[in-house]
C-alpha cells in the first residue's frame, strides 16, 4: 500500500494508469496476492485507485482522493511540492485560524498562553540556525491556539492534517524573505491572546497567514488566491534588505 500509494500522489502512477497484472505486481513488491489484494483494497478506501472485474486496477484522477486521509496526507507531505495543493491549504488555514485566534484570546487558560509564549520563544531561540526546530516550535504554537479554542472538532480536525501542516511551514520557512519579519507577525498573535483581546488576534492571525502566502508566492510563480498583501511593517525603510 505504502509504495503504490507513493508512486500515485507523486505522479509517477498517472490518472487512467491501468497497475500491472496481481501476477506482475506481487512479483514485483515482493508480496503474496492476497496481501496485495489487502493493499488495493485500502488505496480504494483512500480513493486513490478503482478496481474492476475483468478490466483491472485504475489509478484515480485527484478529484477521487480522501486528501485527509492520514496516509494521503502523509505520501503528499513527501512527494514534490504541489502548489495547489498548499494553496487549498492556506485557504483553509485562513477560514480557520483567524476565528480559532479569536476564540483563544477569550477562553485560553493561562497555563496555554504560557505555552504558547514558551513555543514562540522556541522559535526565537531556534531562528536562524536550527530551522528544523523553529518550524516545530511554529506548528506546536498553532496547534496550542487551536487547542485553547476548546472545540473538540476543530482540534481532531488539525490534528488529523498535522503533517500537512508541518510540510506548510518547512515550504514557507524554506522560501521566507526575512525571518524577522516573521517573528514579529507570530509575536503579535501571542501577545493578542495573552491581552485578551479577541478583534486583535483575528488581525494578527490573518496578517501572518498573508505573510506566509506572501513568502510562498515566489516559489509558485503566482500570487496566492484570496490573500491580499500584509501592510509592511512601519521599520521597513530603515531595515536592511530582505533574505533572498
Amino acid at each position: 500500500m505504502d509504495a503504490l500509494g507513493s508512486k500515485i500522489v507523486s505522479g509517477i502512477l498517472a490518472p487512467g494508469e491501468l497497475l500491472p497484472t496481481e501476477a506482475l505486481l506481487s512479483q514485483q513488491l515482493g508480496i503474496s496476492r492476497p496481501s496485495l489484494r489487502e493493499g488495493l483494497r485500502a488505496l480504494a478506501q483512500k480513493g486513490l485507485v478503482e478496481g474492476r472485474t475483468r478490466r483491472g486496477t485504475k489509478v484515480n484522477p485527484r478529484s477521487h482522493w480522501n486528501v485527509l486521509d492520514a496516509d494521503v496526507l502523509r505520501w503528499l507531505s513527501v512527494a514534490p511540492p504541489d502548489p495547489a495543493f498548499f494553496m487549498d491549504l492556506l485557504d483553509i488555514r485562513m477560514i480557520i485560524e483567524p476565528a480559532a485566534a479569536r476564540l483563544a484570546a477569550a477562553r485560553a487558560t493561562p497555563e496555554q498562553i504560557l505555552a504558547m509564549e514558551a513555543a514562540y520563544r522556541g522559535m526565537v531561540a531556534a531562528t536562524p540556525h536550527d530551522m528544523e526546530t523553529c518550524c516545530a516550535h511554529d506548528l506546536a504554537l498553532h496547534e496550542l491556539i487551536i487547542t485553547a479554542t476548546g472545540n473538540q472538532m476543530l482540534i481532531r480536525f488539525a490534528a488529523a492534517i498535522r503533517t500537512a501542516l508541518l510540510t506548510c511551514v518547512r515550504i514557507a520557512s524554506n522560501a521566507r524573505e526575512s525571518y524577522e519579519h516573521s517573528l514579529a507577525e507570530h509575536q503579535a498573535v501571542a501577545i493578542a491572546i495573552r491581552r485578551r483581546d479577541p478583534a486583535l488576534a483575528e488581525q494578527a492571525m490573518r496578517n501572518l497567514l498573508a505573510g506566509t502566502a506572501r513568502d510562498l508566492a515566489p516559489a509558485y510563480d503566482k500570487y496566492p488566491r484570496g490573500f491580499p498583501p500584509p501592510p509592511p511593517p512601519a521599520s521597513a525603510t530603515r531595515r536592511a534588505p530582505r533574505r533572498t
